[in-house]
């Protein structure tokens, strides 16, 4: 609605207006129906129902007019998606349901549903309806209603045909199954092939097919198909008529006689099947007819050859598993088909693969035998194992026998032949287990070692079998071999129809000798010490040469000059040995010497060395052991001294004389009785003499401590047994000689502690 005519309408609903006054008073309500919305003369879209919304309108005279907007909106339809059918193709006269898919309706609208267009004259409303159709029809709707019509959806659904009727039902051709041909005769032997054509003149509509039936129609088909060929066994009618979606026409129907002929057999029965070879059963006729002047004929093999008898029953005995089969021979229509039974035997087959001739003098598992879990029996057998021992060599016969779980059994028999075994050699031995490089061994087998007819003794180096051979003889029990490093060597027999015998071996061990000294320094004095030899290789061996005794060297037996020392080695029976040169030169060292006399406190004789020519220190060697110069103590004996330089030069000074009233008593003048286990006991030896005496003082004259033995021990403690201090004390010694004067001699002795 216009601005314009709401201002009129407006006017014409209320006007209140007082001429000459300066105010005036106007109201009044717009009643507005819209679909979907409204643009007001406010300007403002409004799409849901409003009674609220008011505007303010100025008229020329300056009045102002409040309109106030009762609006009420209402709803279009919205289009269709789809229709759905309950079916696109359908029998004529059938119900059809057809229902609008998506969409809806708007205010006071409905689906309004036509046929063939959309338009013209609605055939029904609704969300969904109910149609029947007699040809293919195409159904439309759409929503109809105040504010819009939508736009049409639409289906078709077609009508499937109806059937046709059959004009007729004739005997095509019947075959003759003596000269293989087809052809059209009123009356047929029973099972005889006859061929049934259905005559038709109108279209086949699509879907639709002709169903035959025996006997009644509609009782269950035998077949589909314009023709089709049957086999009566007695006089029968045969029904046909057209079937398809929408229903089926009435039947047609050919009658198709038999003559007096056999029926075949449709089955053998057998007392027994299954059973073990030998066995017999009874086999009988199922079923079939005979014709008058026929009778049952029973074949095995192939039906109609090898003839095994006639009648009703017959017993067979076959040695095989074996196919029987019977049918009707003779009257008007001659033989029938033939009904086939199988008749399975056992027939075990019990098989044995070949057992080879074995060297074996182990048992054996005995095994090849089919079908497997069989036994086995013969000499040398014990459950499945073979024995040679116990068989002995020579043609043996096992049997192996088999039981199925019918009780079936048979068995096979093979042949065994245990041969020789080649005789393993037990006892070798060599003239020589070890030789030198060059030198020869011979290697015997003792006369106790066989051969079997047709071996060998076969000897090898190296390894058994796989290394060199080296002979082969069936006469000597020996071979001599002359290795160049150590060898092991083996034999064993070889020959015969078995394999060779284990080996049996030897090693014979072959040295190659090489030794070496090392060169000796050169020595300075034939006084030279005594010194064991080395540098010999390997070790072990042994020197020898002037001035050599058990590996030692002496430079004085030797003399001065040049020596070869040999170094000698042995290994078993091969020596080696090398020389080398020993020089002894004179010694530059020249060697004197004097004797001097001190009190025995400051050390009674004194025999001093003195040396010329030598380089750098000196080192004597007295002989009581002493390495000091001068010998202190000299006793009343012969002294030699050795003395040397830097350079290893040695000298020999001996016999030196030292006269007995010159000689004092060498004794300790320091111990320290502390109990560090250490010179804790001032220790005096005297055995040599006969009597002796001791007495010590201290350094005020006072007795500390006496012994009278020959073999006195000092403690440091004093007469009453106190530890006496550290200090020096002094001693006077008494001894009395087995002969001779006594002797006296004084000194001191300090205590350490």
């Amino acid at each position: 609605m216009h601005k314009f005519s709401i201002i009129i309408l407006f006017f014409g609903t209320f006007f209140l207006c007082k001429n000459g006054a300066s105010q005036c008073n106007n109201t009044g309500t717009d009643l507005q129906t819209a679909c979907d919305s409204l643009v007001w003369i406010d300007g403002m879209t409004y799409t849901t129902d409003n009674n609220t919304a008011t505007h303010t309108l100025t008229n020329i005279a300056g009045c102002d007019s409040i309109v106030t907007l009762d609006l009420t909106i209402k709803s279009s339809s919205l289009n269709p998606s789809a229709v759905i059918s309950s079916e696109n193709e359908v029998c004529p006269n059938n119900d059809v349901y057809l229902n609008v898919d998506g969409g809806s309706l708007g205010t006071n609208s409905q689906w309004v549903w036509y046929k063939d267009s959309c338009s013209g004259i609605s055939i029904d409303t609704g969300s969904s309806i109910v149609v029947t159709q007699s040809s293919n029809t195409t159904y439309f709707v759409r929503a109809e209603g105040e504010c819009n019509n939508t736009n049409c959806e639409n289906i078709t659904v077609n009508n499937f045909p109806y059937f046709i009727e059959l004009d007729s039902i004739s005997i095509d051709s019947t075959f003759n199954s003596i000269d293989s041909t087809w052809s059209i005769i009123d009356t047929v032997c029973p099972q005889t092939a006859v061929k049934l054509f259905a005559h038709f003149s109108d279209t086949f509509p699509q879907g639709y097919t002709i169903t035959w039936y025996e006997n009644s129609c509609g009782a269950s088909s035998i077949g589909l198909g314009d023709s089709i060929i049957v086999y009566p066994d007695s006089n029968t009618t045969y029904y046909a008529r057209v079937i398809g979606t929408c229903g089926g026409s009435l039947c047609k129907n050919i009658s198709v006689y038999t003559k007096d002929g056999s029926i075949s057999p449709t089955g053998i029965s057998a007392s027994s099947n299954n059973f073990c070879m030998g066995g017999s059963s009874t086999l009988s006729v199922v079923g079939g007819q005979l014709g008058t002047g026929a009778s049952w004929g029973w074949y095995k093999g192939s039906c109609g050859s090898n003839f095994q008898g006639s009648g009703s029953s017959i017993t067979v005995t076959p040695n095989a598993t074996t196919m029987y089969y019977v049918r009707a021979n003779g009257g008007a229509c001659g033989a029938t088909s033939c009904a086939e039974i199988l008749i399975n035997t056992y027939d075990l087959n019990v098989y044995h693969s070949p057992i080879d001739s074995t060297c074996e003098s182990s048992p054996f598992i005995l095994q090849g035998g089919f079908p497997e879990g069989g036994t086995y029996s013969g000499t040398g057998v014990s459950d499945s194992i073979f024995d040679p021992i116990i068989a002995g060599v020579g043609n043996h016969v096992i049997t192996y026998s088999f039981s199925d779980i019918n009780n079936c059994t048979d068995s096979a028999l093979i042949p065994i032949v245990v041969l020789e075994d080649n005789i393993d050699p037990h006892t070798i031995s060599a003239n020589l287990y070890e030789i030198c490089d060059g030198n020869s061994s011979t290697i015997i087998l003792d006369t106790s070692n066989h051969l079997i007819n047709g071996s060998q003794f076969f000897w090898y180096s190296g390894s058994c079998g796989t290394g060199s051979l080296i002979d082969s003889t069936t006469i000597s029990n020996q071979i001599t071999v002359s290795p160049n490093s150590t060898s092991n060597y083996f034999v064993r027999s070889e020959g015969g129809l078995c394999p060779a015998s284990n080996c049996i071996g030897i090693t014979i061990d072959v040295y190659t000798l090489e030794t070496h000294l090392s060169e000796f320094d050169d020595i300075c004095g034939e006084d030279y010490p005594v010194f064991e030899l080395n540098g010999g290789s390997p070790s072990g061996g042994v020197f020898s040469g002037v001035g050599v005794e058990n590996g030692v060297f002496n430079p004085k037996s030797a003399g001065v000059g040049n020596h070869n020392i040999t170094y000698t080695y042995s290994l078993g029976p091969c020596v080696a040995s090398d020389v080398e040169p020993i020089q002894i030169n004179n010694s530059p060292l020249l060697v004197n010497y004097s004797i001097e006399q001190e009190t025995c406190f400051e050390g009674g004789i004194m025999i001093h060395g003195h040396v010329r020519n030598g380089v750098g220190y000196y080192g004597y060697e007295w002989s009581d052991g002493s390495l000091e110069n001068p010998l202190t103590y000299a006793e009343n004996t012969t002294y030699d001294v050795l003395v040397s330089d830097a350079n290893d030069c040695y000298t020999l000074l001996d016999n030196i004389q030292v006269d007995i009233s010159l000689s004092c008593i060498e004794m300790p003048n320091t111990f320290s009785p502390n109990s560090d286990g250490l010179n804790d006991i001032w220790k005096l030896d005297f055995t040599n003499y006969n009597a002796a005496e001791i007495i010590v003082f201290n350094k005020w004259g006072n007795l500390v401590w006496e012994d009278y033995t020959t073999f006195p021990q000092w403690d440091g403690t004093s007469l009453d047994n106190s530890a006496l201090p550290s200090a020096t004390y002094y001693y006077v010694l008494k001894l009395t000689p087995f002969t001779g004067d006594p002797i006296e001699q004084t000194g001191p002795i300090t205590i350490i502690r």
